[in-house]
C-alpha cells in the first residue's frame, strides 16, 4: 500500500472523522435537488462547500503517510475558512431578510476570503508546517495565522448580530423556533474553531470536526424537519448517489484496512464487492419502498380522488371552489380562502359568490406572475418574487393573513387562488404535496366549469336568437303578392345573420290607397332585430290609430320615438315610408337617411327612372326632426322599386360590390312586356345573388316592388 499516490495508507481512525463530511455531503446533496430560494441555496451551498473541505482533510488526516501531503492539505483548508465564514454570514443574512441594505458588506467579506485563498495556499502565513499527534497529523500555526482568525471572526459578525436578533428577540412563531435552531447549529459548527489551539501546541486531540459534524445534523433537521429553504424536491439522484458513494468508500476503506499488504487481486474483489453490494442493497431497498407505495392508497390520496371525482359533479366555480376548501381543510387542518376570478370581468369572489374588495384582489402585474410560477408561495419568501412586485405580494399576503399562497392557473390565465392562513404549523411534507396536487386538480375542474358555463350561454343565446328571429317573420309580410286595388306589391328580406336588421311593410289606406314602409337598422343580429320589431310595431300602431287620415310626419316620429327606446341611443335606422295613391295619381314619401328607390316608367323606346330623393335624417340618433314630405305624379303602369344598402353592397368573391350603377342598368334593360312586380322581384334578386356567386351576405338584403295597373286610372 506504500505505493499508492500521495503515499496513504488506509487507518481506522479515519472512520469517526468522516462522520462529519458524511453530514455535510447530506446538506450539500439535499440543497443540490431542491428548486426555490435560490439565494439561500447559493450561500448555504458555498458555506458548506468550504466547510467540507476542512472535514474531508481531517477524515483522511490518519491515512496520510506523507507529512508534505498533510502540510499541502492543511493549508488548503485552512485558505477556505474565511470565505466559509463570508458565506455563512451572508446565509443569515438572507435568512432574516437583512442581505439588501448590507449587500456591499457581502460582497466586500467574499473579496477579502479570495485574497485569503491565495495568500494562504502560496504562502506560510496562516500554516507554517505540521506536528504530530497522536494517531494523526496537525498543521503548525504561521506567523500571520492570528490575524486570519480575526478576520475570520471580524466576517462572520454582522450575519451572527442578525440572526441572533431576529431568533433571540422576534415575535413567537413557527419561524423564530426555525432561526433558533438555525442559530445554535451555526454556533456549534462554528465552535470547531477551537481546534486552531492545537496550531499553537494548546491541547493534545482535535475536536473541531465533531462539533462540524454536528452542526450540519443539526442544518439537516433545520431542512427536513423545519422545511427552512421550503424543499419541493424534484429529483432523488443526487441523494441517492450520495448515500451510495459515502456508504461504499466508508466500506472500502475498512476493507483495505484488513486485507493489509494482500496480492493486489484480492484487493481489487474486496473493493468491487463492496461497490455492488452497496448498490445492491440500494436499489433493494428503493424498490421494496417504491412496491409499497404503489400497493396502499394513503388517505390523502383517498381524499384528493373525492374531490377530483365531486368536482366532475359540479357546473358552478363557487360549488367547486367550496368542495375543494372543505377536502382542503381535511388534509392539512386549517381551513384555507379560495378566490375565484370572474371569467367576465376579472374581478375576484369568495367562494360563495360575494365580490371581494379592492385591496384583497391581486395586482394585474402579480396576476401574470403568479400564473407562469403556479407553484407555491409563502409570506417569508416573498424574495423569489421579482423586486418591483414585492410589495403587492407582501400586500396580499397581509390582507388575507396568510402564510402560504397557491396560484391556480391554466394557460397561463389565473382563474383562482389558495390562500393558507398563519397558524402554529407548517406546512410541508404529505400536506403541502397535497396542496399542490390539489391546485393541479381544482385548475381543471374550473376550467371545466368555465367551458360547460359558456356552453350553456351559447346555448340560451341560440334560443333567443331563433326566438327574436320567429317573433321578426311574424311581424314582417310574407312575400306576396299583395295586391290592393290597383296596386300590387312584392316584397323578400335576407338577413345575413339569423336575424335581420331590416324590415318593411305594406298597409291599405282606403280609397285604394296603400302604405309601403322599408327600413334598415345599423348593423344586424339581435339587438338590429329588437330594433326592427319596436319600429314595425310602433308602424302598426300609427296605422291602425290614423286610418285614412295618416300622416307621414306622424308616422317618422312614431318610428323614431320607438327607435330611440329599443335602441337605447346606440342604434339608428333609415327609413322611407310611401302613400302610394292611385286616384291622384301621386306617390307621397318621407326619406329619412334611406337609399332613394326608383320609379321605373315604361316608355315606347325604354324604361325611364326616376329617383325618388327625399330629405331627412336618420331615426333614433340625433335630435328628432320632422322629414319633409315630398311627392312625385304616378302613370299607370309605374314600377316602383324600393331596397336596403344590402343589396347595392352584395360583394362577389374578389369584394367588388354589386352597386348602384348595376342596378339602374338592369332596371333600364327589362322587357317591357315583362315589366311586372313579382318579374322585376325576382329578376333583381336572381341578378344580386349571381353577382355573388355564393359569397356569403354581408349585410341584410331586402328588396320591395310595388306597380300601379296598367290600365288607365280613373278620374
Amino acid at each position: 500500500m506504500q505505493d499508492l499516490p500521495g503515499r496513504f495508507e488506509p487507518h481506522l481512525l479515519s472512520l469517526p472523522f468522516a462522520f462529519a463530511p458524511a453530514a455535510m455531503l447530506i446538506v450539500l446533496a439535499y440543497v443540490a435537488v431542491m428548486r426555490g430560494a435560490s439565494s439561500l441555496r447559493f450561500w448555504l451551498f458555498i458555506h458548506f462547500s468550504c466547510v467540507l473541505t476542512y472535514s474531508i482533510v481531517m477524515a483522511l488526516n490518519p491515512s496520510m503517510a506523507s507529512p508534505d501531503v498533510a502540510e499541502r492539505a492543511f493549508q488548503i483548508a485552512a485558505s477556505l475558512i474565511p470565505l466559509a465564514a463570508a458565506s455563512g454570514s451572508a446565509f443569515q443574512l438572507t435568512l432574516v431578510r437583512k442581505v439588501r441594505p448590507l449587500r456591499w458588506l457581502v460582497w466586500l467579506s467574499v473579496a477579502n476570503s479570495v485574497v485569503w485563498i491565495v495568500v494562504s495556499c502560496t504562502t506560510h502565513a496562516a500554516v507554517d508546517g505540521i506536528q504530530r499527534l497522536p494517531g494523526l497529523w496537525y498543521a503548525v500555526a504561521g506567523d500571520w495565522a492570528w490575524l486570519a482568525l480575526l478576520n475570520t471572526a471580524l466576517i462572520a459578525v454582522p450575519g451572527f448580530i442578525a440572526l441572533s436578533n431576529a431568533a433571540v428577540f422576534g415575535k413567537p412563531s413557527v419561524e423564530r423556533r426555525m432561526l433558533r435552531l438555525v442559530l445554535a447549529a451555526n454556533t456549534i459548527t462554528y465552535a470547531g474553531l477551537i481546534d486552531v489551539g492545537l496550531a499553537y501546541g494548546i491541547g493534545v486531540f482535535p475536536f473541531g470536526w465533531l462539533l462540524s459534524g454536528v452542526g450540519s445534523l443539526l442544518v439537516v433537521r433545520a431542512l427536513v424537519v423545519e422545511d427552512l429553504l421550503r424543499v419541493r424536491a424534484v429529483d432523488t439522484t443526487a441523494p441517492l448517489l450520495v448515500v451510495h458513494l459515502a456508504t461504499a468508500i466508508l466500506l472500502a476503506w475498512t476493507v483495505l484496512t484488513l486485507v493489509g499488504d494482500s496480492p493486489w487481486w484480492v484487493t481489487a474483489i474486496g473493493l468491487a464487492l463492496c461497490f455492488g453490494g452497496t448498490r445492491a442493497s440500494i436499489a433493494t431497498t428503493a424498490m421494496v419502498m417504491s412496491t409499497r407505495r404503489r400497493g396502499g392508497e394513503s388517505p390523502l390520496d383517498r381524499l384528493l380522488a373525492q374531490l377530483v371525482a365531486k368536482a366532475r359533479t359540479m357546473t358552478t366555480t363557487q360549488a367547486i371552489a367550496a368542495q375543494a376548501i372543505d377536502s382542503i381543510e381535511l388534509a392539512i387542518g386549517v381551513r384555507p380562502i379560495v378566490l375565484v376570478s370572474a371569467a367576465d370581468d376579472g374581478g375576484w369572489t369568495t367562494d360563495d359568490g360575494a365580490r371581494i374588495r379592492e385591496r384583497q384582489a391581486p395586482d394585474p402585474s402579480l396576476m401574470s406572475w403568479l400564473a407562469e410560477r403556479r407553484d407555491v408561495l409563502f409570506s417569508d419568501d416573498v424574495d423569489a418574487v421579482p423586486a418591483e412586485l414585492q410589495p403587492r405580494a407582501a400586500a396580499l399576503f397581509e390582507a388575507h393573513g396568510a402564510h402560504a399562497l397557491v396560484p391556480i392557473a391554466s394557460a397561463d390565465e389565473l382563474l383562482a387562488l389558495i390562500f393558507v392562513p398563519v397558524t402554529g404549523k407548517r406546512l410541508r411534507g404529505r400536506p403541502l404535496d397535497f396542496l399542490e396536487r390539489a391546485a393541479e386538480r381544482l385548475a381543471e375542474a374550473l376550467l371545466h366549469a368555465r367551458m360547460a358555463r359558456r356552453a350553456a350561454e351559447r346555448a340560451n343565446l341560440a334560443r333567443e336568437v331563433e326566438l327574436a328571429a320567429t317573433v321578426q317573420g311574424e311581424l314582417l309580410p310574407g312575400r306576396g303578392p299583395h295586391v290592393h286595388g290597383d296596386i300590387t306589391v312584392v316584397g323578400s328580406w335576407q338577413p345575413a345573420t339569423r336575424c335581420a336588421g331590416d324590415f318593411w311593410g305594406v298597409y291599405p289606406l282606403g280609397d285604394g290607397r296603400v302604405l309601403v314602409t322599408i327600413g334598415d337598422v345599423t348593423g344586424h343580429g339581435v339587438a338590429s332585430a329588437m330594433v326592427t320589431a319596436a319600429a314595425a310595431g310602433a308602424c302598426d300602431v300609427v296605422v291602425r290609430r290614423s286610418g285614412d287620415a295618416l300622416d307621414l310626419q306622424e308616422l317618422a316620429g312614431a318610428l323614431d320615438a320607438a327607435v330611440r327606446r329599443a335602441g337605447g341611443g346606440q342604434l339608428e335606422m333609415t327609413c322611407f315610408a310611401a302613400i302610394l295613391d292611385p286616384a291622384a295619381r301621386e306617390v307621397r314619401f318621407v326619406s329619412c337617411g334611406h337609399t332613394a328607390p326608383y320609379l321605373c316608367r315604361p316608355t315606347e323606346r325604354a324604361v325611364e327612372l326616376h329617383a325618388l330623393v327625399g330629405r331627412g335624417n336618420p331615426l333614433g340618433a340625433g335630435a328628432p326632426s320632422a322629414p319633409k314630405v315630398l311627392q312625385k305624379p304616378l302613370q299607370a303602369g309605374d314600377v316602383l322599386v324600393w331596397y336596403t344598402d344590402g343589396v347595392i353592397e352584395a360583394q362577389d368573391p374578389g369584394g367588388t360590390p354589386y352597386g348602384d350603377r348595376r342596378l339602374q342598368h338592369l332596371l333600364r334593360r327589362l322587357d317591357r312586356a315583362r315589366l311586372s312586380a313579382p318579374a322585376i322581384h325576382d329578376v333583381v334578386l336572381a341578378e344580386v345573388a349571381a353577382h355573388r356567386a355564393g359569397h356569403p351576405l354581408a349585410d341584410d338584403e331586402t328588396l320591395v316592388v310595388a306597380q300601379l295597373a296598367a290600365q288607365e286610372v280613373a278620374s
